[in-house]
Parts: structure tokens; C-alpha cells; sequence
């Protein structure tokens, strides 16, 4: 792995090719720590999508609202005020960012946040969540396939995995790995979107697509 940059070295704007072009873990962590206090206002000026869309599904799967969810790749918290608006109750949050983490922790809306990589296993038992939602970390230089694998661990059976994936990056790298986990007998595919871009007004060609898995 590649050491950390120089605060000189990171971007004085942020845009979406500094983050996806991340060489390492370690490096899209400082790059979203430095991000942190103007994510938001960031993402949101390009027409963030993607929670929207999401919620969708979730409420059409997840139909108890006191269970327990994770909010997988948090952030700082966007889709988790989503979620709490739907009345869901019971919401953690992990991220690989803790200055991102502050921002979700800040939002009074999860029980628990906590530093935690996607693609490393994760500090929870197996089991632990009725369901598991994840926006905006599977795309190029974010987690890995393989997090999936975990996400299906930590969601009891019968529960709902919800995530979005960059369309150019699914073919090739989480495809197939959705494809073997259903073949596995681990999850069966409840739905799923068209690709949509999720940053209209900043780079329209940048698509994603929204998956719906019930863990068997």
C-alpha cells in the first residue's frame, strides 16, 4: 500500500475523479477526511440521487421499522436521514472516514457509529441485522466485491441487503460476485433499477444501478 498524501498534495476542490482514482484504502480515507465538512453541500449541488432511489426499495423489502439496520458506508449520514424519516429506529453506521463518521453521529439519527472497512471483515456478529443498506461505495478506487460477502454475514436470514453499484465497474468486478453468492444459496435477487445517473448535474454518463437480495 501506498503511503498516505501530503495534505498538499490532496485537492483543493473535490470532485469525483479525485476520490475514484484513490490508489488504496488508506488514501480514500484521508481523501473523504479532508472532504468531510463539505461533502454535503458538494454532492448535493450535483443532484445527489442515489438515497432516494434506495429508500424506495428498502421500504418495499424491509417492512419492520424498529429492527436493526446498517447503514454500510455512511458517510456522513445522508442515507441514514433518509432511513429515520421512513421511521426506521434502529440505525449503525460505519465508515472507513471518521471524520465523516463525526458528521453521520452528529445527525442524532444512528444508535452507534463506528470506523470500520468495507472489504475487511467487519466487527459485528453474524446475523446481527435485519437488513444492510450501502449507497456509494461500490465504484471504482471504493470497496471491493468481496465486502459483499460480509454484508451477506451480518444480515440474519431472511433479511434485506440493499446497495447500489456503479454500472462501470458491475460487468467485470461485482457482477460476478453477485452472480456466486446467488448460486452459493447465500441471497436470492428480490429486484433491482435501471441504471440512472446519480450525479445529474455534475457528470450525467456516471450511472449506477440499485440491487434488492433477500439472504436465505
Amino acid at each position: 500500500m501506498s503511503e498516505r498524501p501530503d495534505s498538499g498534495d490532496l485537492p483543493s476542490r473535490y470532485d469525483l475523479n479525485s476520490v475514484f482514482a484513490a490508489k488504496d484504502s488508506r488514501e480514500v480515507a484521508e481523501l473523504y477526511d479532508h472532504w468531510a465538512d463539505d461533502y454535503e453541500q458538494s454532492i448535493l449541488s450535483w443532484g445527489y440521487l442515489t438515497p432516494a432511489v434506495t429508500s424506495g426499495l428498502v421500504g418495499r423489502f424491509v417492512e419492520d421499522r424498529a429492527a436493526p439496520v446498517l447503514d454500510a458506508g455512511a458517510g456522513t449520514g445522508l442515507m441514514g436521514e433518509v432511513l429515520a424519516t421512513l421511521g426506521y429506529s434502529d440505525l449503525v453506521a460505519i465508515d472507513i472516514s471518521e471524520k465523516m463518521l463525526a458528521h453521520a453521529q452528529g445527525k442524532g439519527v444512528y444508535r452507534d457509529v463506528s470506523p470500520m472497512e468495507l472489504g475487511q471483515e467487519l466487527d459485528f456478529p453474524t446475523g446481527a441485522f435485519a437488513a444492510v443498506v450501502a449507497t456509494g461505495v461500490f465504484a471504482a478506487g471504493h470497496a471491493p466485491p468481496e465486502s459483499l460477502d460480509e454484508l451477506v454475514r451480518v444480515t440474519r436470514g431472511g433479511g434485506s441487503v440493499i446497495f447500489s453499484v456503479r454500472t462501470d465497474v458491475l460487468d467485470d468486478a461485482f457482477g460476478p460476485t453477485q452472480d456466486r453468492l446467488e448460486a452459493e444459496g447465500r441471497w436470492e435477487r428480490l429486484d433491482q433499477t435501471l441504471p440512472f445517473s446519480h450525479f445529474p448535474l455534475e457528470n450525467p454518463e456516471l450511472k449506477l444501478q440499485v440491487f434488492a437480495y433477500r439472504v436465505r
